[in-house]
């Protein structure tokens, strides 16, 4: 795809592997940010590098939009802020702006940690506020350089991540957080609880965070976000085949199904929300705002088709449709098998289903 300029600075750093430093892009005084304007679900303010929806009542999505001159989670990236009557919550921290992000090619940008602590403490006001990703990429616990130290936050990570990603990242160490359980149920009062649930495979920890009794589902990577997650190797196949069926499981046992056709499935990464994705570089993109049940279990049976041997069977519904080609925003997929399953897609290698279906894999032309 043809690509915009990037400037000097960014191709040097990127070049040469020297990070981007603290201090690059000077601060400057900042208007307040304002949530008055969000009164229906669907309203939207821009401020700064992000755009803030309401997505439910005190439920807000934090949109960094992107840039297409980078890489990965420079594309674009989501966190989420659930309030509470005595918490408040955020799910993911986005890209650090703060000191930039060289392997990404993201530049540091003006007044970066005034704005996002607006943003945060606009929605959440003077609740405590806990701050958790999903798991410890650089695009989902970027700015956490902005939230450290500060009495009213806390920094918790889901137990299986590496708490050193900080320190390779961002050079933040020691780090901040602390870990936690899957399982864990967080109170925010006035009857919502969020529990983390575990769904690995895109990392060692990765976590996704339900929320009730709203039914709503925040999963930054971990089920991919409509056109699939990538899972090159049998072991985390295996162990996303495991625990996307453990989720599903769980929703199954624990709600109606009044509340399962509830659930609103919101991703880390929503400019993906098409299904088709970019595999299908001819499906118009759909305005769907949200994934749903049907998404999980598309996600989990298309993980165990996979291992089960099933797209070698036309009649099951699991269908492989070819190698997934090059985009900046994922170099790493290039190539990969796409298996599809209803609205649910996995990428994986040829090499690696066949051996995880336990199949011989035939010569390939």
């Amino acid at each position: 795809m043809q690509r915009k300029a990037i400037s000097i600075a960014v191709i040097l750093a990127a070049t040469l592997g020297i990070s981007f430093l603290r201090g690059t892009a000077s601060a400057q005084a900042v208007a307040p940010f304002s949530a008055k304007t969000l009164v229906s679900i669907g309203d939207n303010v821009k401020y700064g590098s992000y755009v803030v929806y309401k997505i439910g009542d005190g439920i807000y999505k934090i949109n960094d939009p992107g840039v297409k001159t980078g890489k990965g989670g420079a594309w674009g990236v989501d966190g989420y802020m659930i309030l509470g009557k005595s918490k408040a919550f955020m799910v993911d921290l986005g890209n650090n702006y703060i000191d930039g992000y060289a392997p990404d090619l993201i530049a540091p940008r003006k007044n970066a940690k005034e704005e996002f602590r607006n943003i945060v403490f606009g929605l959440a006001g003077k609740l405590p506020l806990i701050a958790a990703p999903t798991h410890a990429h650089p695009d989902h616990e970027g700015m956490t350089g902005a939230l450290m130290n500060d009495k009213q936050v806390s920094l918790l990570m889901p137990l299986g991540e590496d708490l050193n990603a900080l320190n390779v990242q961002f050079k933040i160490t020691p780090t901040p957080y602390k870990t936690f359980p899957p399982g864990t149920e967080f109170d925010l009062g006035g009857g919502r609880v969020i529990k983390a649930l575990q769904v690995k495979g895109h990392s060692a920890g990765s976590t996704v965070y339900l929320l009730t009794p709203d039914m709503y589902l925040f999963t930054g990577d971990s089920l991919g976000s409509g056109f699939g997650q990538a899972f090159p190797r049998v072991e985390t196949l295996k162990m996303f085949a495991a625990d996307s069926q453990s989720l599903v499981d769980y929703i199954n046992a624990n709600f109606t199904p009044y509340q399962r056709y509830s659930l609103k499935v919101f991703t880390g990464h929503s400019y993906q929300n098409n299904y088709a994705g970019w595999w299908a570089p001819n499906h118009p993109l759909e305005d769907i705002g949200y994934l749903n049940w049907r998404f999980v279990q598309d996600v989990a049976l298309c993980a165990n088709g996979i291992l089960q041997g099933k797209w070698l069977n036309p009649a099951s519904g699991l269908q492989y449709v070819g190698k997934m080609e090059y985009t900046d925003a994922w170099p790493g997929a290039s190539g990969r098998a796409i298996m599809v399953y209803g609205t649910g897609t996995v990428i994986t290698t040829l090499e690696a289903a066949y051996q995880a279906a336990g199949i011989p894999m035939p010569p390939q032309q």
